[in-house]
């Protein structure tokens, strides 16, 4: 896809925090992109680095680079204020870390000749910097069409796999900016915008999401903390629209407390997961995790530890 006059303009959406030593190579999978009619909106997001630097190189290195700077204000406010500098049509949205692989935009902008189409996404390799390895998901959780009833129960997209209509994210307020959201507030967005419009899907693995350290994403006690103000959040969302959905909210949250519950687990989190099965056990009854809660939280950790590894070794 080479002609830009019959190409809708992607406005690529990216805030900067402190990623000077990210942006290059994500800067590079943009900039490469098959479909050409894209600009890049970066948004440093009161870096301390020398981030605002480095994008004011790129932005001297190709037209298509829009820098512009603010305060820290978190990830969605960097987000909402890219996306009110953005001429596209379309909207894509990656993160400081993360990389596109050559063909993304080029197979996706096509979804959008459907009128009913309000996102696209598509599958995202795992690269993990700390164990110098790359994982390959197997994108089971995909749907396409209405997907609100599927993605209330599980985030599906990763953000930097996201394109959507301008207009669409305009009409639903964009990103909440609220920072109990950190680290979810895609999730949120996608389960506004999916009450509006039908998603559609690539189904190949366009995008790499790289994990490290810094990231929030690793951060799995905040994350749950976040994911249930989410559900909170588009639960009253929905009754400010009188949208009547029978949404089961009380085993969604059982569901979520006993995932994050099995990670403290193996992460040697015991007492974080000891409250978390509890937490689990408040929204639907269950004797089962109230007990391994009480368990995990009355235990000396060296013993969970033993027991944990000595049951490692014995399944390997």
């Amino acid at each position: 896809m080479n002609n830009k006059q019959t190409q809708p303009l992607v406005s690529v959406i990216i805030p900067v925090y402190n990623g000077e030593q990210y942006l290059p190579r994500t800067v590079s999978s943009i900039l490469e992109q098959e479909y050409i009619n894209i600009e890049l909106i970066f948004v440093n997001d009161g870096s301390s680095d020398e981030s605002a630097t480095l994008l004011e190189s790129f932005k001297q290195q190709d037209p298509r680079v829009k820098v512009f700077h603010q305060e820290n204000a978190g990830v969605g406010a960097a987000r909402n204020f890219a996306v009110s500098k953005a001429s596209g049509e379309l909207i894509a949205f990656c993160d400081q870390d993360d990389l596109w692989h050559p063909q993304k935009l080029a197979k996706q902008v096509p979804l959008f000749a459907n009128p009913k189409v309000g996102l696209a996404y598509c599958g995202a390799l795992s690269e993990y910097t700390e164990r110098q390895g790359m994982h390959t998901p197997t994108f089971e959780d995909k749907y396409r069409g209405d997907v609100f009833e599927h993605l209330i129960r599980i985030n599906m997209l990763t953000c930097c796999t996201a394109v959507m209509r301008k207009s669409l994210f305009d009409y639903v307020g964009g990103f909440d900016a609220d920072k109990e959201l950190m680290g979810v507030d895609d999730w949120h967005l996608w389960l506004k915008v999916s009450l509006f419009s039908e998603f559609d899907y690539v189904e190949e693995h366009l995008a790499t999401h790289v994990f490290h350290g810094a990231n929030y994403s690793q951060n799995d006690s905040a994350m749950y903390i976040a994911e249930l103000v989410c559900l909170d959040k588009i639960k009253n969302y929905l009754i400010e629209l009188k949208l009547d959905k029978d949404i089961p909210w009380s085993k969604i949250k059982f569901a979520s407390s006993i995932r994050y519950g099995k990670s403290f687990v193996y992460c040697g989190l015991y007492k974080l997961a000891g409250d978390t099965f509890i937490q689990a056990d408040r929204w639907v009854s269950s004797p089962k995790y109230r007990w391994v809660g009480r368990l995990l939280k009355v235990v000396p950790d060296i013993l969970l530890r033993f027991g944990q590894q000595s049951r490692r070794l014995l399944t390997r």
